[in-house]
């Protein structure tokens, strides 16, 4: 890696000077300063602010990105993530508002002012990304694999999950079952489907998803769109936002749920418990999975042997919105 030693070398100039141009302070002449700032941009130098974090009193920063923070999922997580940092880091909590572009630009931010490690809750950058900022930093992702040294995963089997969910609208009676789905250019996403899927098929049933979203709205305005003109009695959504806002479209346009339209959703969050009929979620150890990233991402900046992937298991929570009537 490349250190200011060897960016004063090529420059011909000390390593004070070097010091002054990255710090934007003391004297250098502008022509000796571009030629140092082309030199650093050439080699790729990032600045070691690590070593301010050495010395005694000093705290190490680590960062979190996340794709929405206004979902219960990802404010669930970042309480298990900072019960488990207590006082060993400090956390640097991002949002992406889902935007790849900016999840580059956070992490980018995050790596060149000194972090230490960067978890990912539910990542849309690209697997070359990935690649390329863990080797600057330890990274742990969210229900995405890789086989790469610097990189561990915290997963939840979704497929599982998404399996048992569309397995007990089936057992209530369910045949004709909707799946509201997120995008497919995410790996959780993905997974659903397939667990949605697998379960359909087995009961010789025709499985139909519709690409939604991961957020209230986006479930509201599909749900008013779809049951205005087409029937299902069953519905598995991606997550409970959007099994909020469908539950809301349905109630408007008539449908009594779970009489008409019975319903899953996936994560469990406290809103189920609260809604009218309660939701049946598929629950996750939201604040489980958030420690074991803490304590996976602090052995591999601490260089100790660690496991690279931890699985959890779902479970399902059954409620009012899935059940027959007595």
């Amino acid at each position: 890696m490349t250190t200011m030693r060897d960016i004063a070398k090529i420059s011909g100039v000390s390593v004070s000077t070097v010091s002054r141009v990255l710090s934007g302070k003391g004297r250098v002449s502008d022509e000796k300063r571009s030629e140092i700032l082309r030199i650093i941009k050439d080699l790729h130098y990032i600045p070691d602010y690590h070593a301010k974090c050495m010395v005694k009193g000093g705290i190490i920063s680590v960062g979190l990105v996340v794709p929405d923070i206004t979902n219960p999922f990802f404010s669930e997580l970042t309480k298990g993530i900072e019960s488990e940092l207590g006082n060993h880091a400090l956390l640097i909590l991002m949002d992406s508002f889902r935007s790849g572009e900016r999840e580059k630009e956070l992490s980018l931010a995050l790596r060149d002012n000194g972090a230490k490690g960067i978890i990912f809750g539910n990542s849309h950058v690209d697997d070359d990304f990935i690649l390329e900022i863990s080797k600057f930093i330890p990274t742990v992702v969210f229900d995405k694999e890789y086989d790469l040294s610097n990189v561990g995963t915290i997963a939840l089997d979704n497929f599982h999950g998404s399996y048992m969910a569309t397995k007990h609208l089936i057992e209530n009676g369910c045949s004709r079952i909707l799946h509201f789905g997120g995008f497919p250019d995410l790996d959780v996403s993905f997974q659903r489907k397939l667990g949605y899927e697998k379960a359909m098929i087995e009961s010789n049933l025709a499985p139909k998803t519709i690409f939604t979203g991961y957020d209230q709205d986006s479930g509201y305005d599909q749900a008013k769109k779809i049951f205005s003109s087409e029937k299902y009695d069953g519905v598995f959504c991606m997550n409970d936002l959007v099994a909020v806002g469908v539950m809301k479209g349905l109630k408007e346009i008539g449908f009594s749920i779970p009489e008409d339209v019975k319903m899953v959703g996936f994560d469990d969050i406290n809103l189920c418990e609260v809604l009218v009929p309660p939701l049946t979620s598929v629950h996750q150890p939201v604040e489980e999975m958030g420690k074991a990233a803490v304590k996976m991402l602090l052995a591999m900046i601490e260089k100790k042997d660690t496991s690279k992937k931890y699985l959890f298991s779902p479970s399902l929570v059954v409620r009012g919105s899935s059940l027959k009537k007595s």
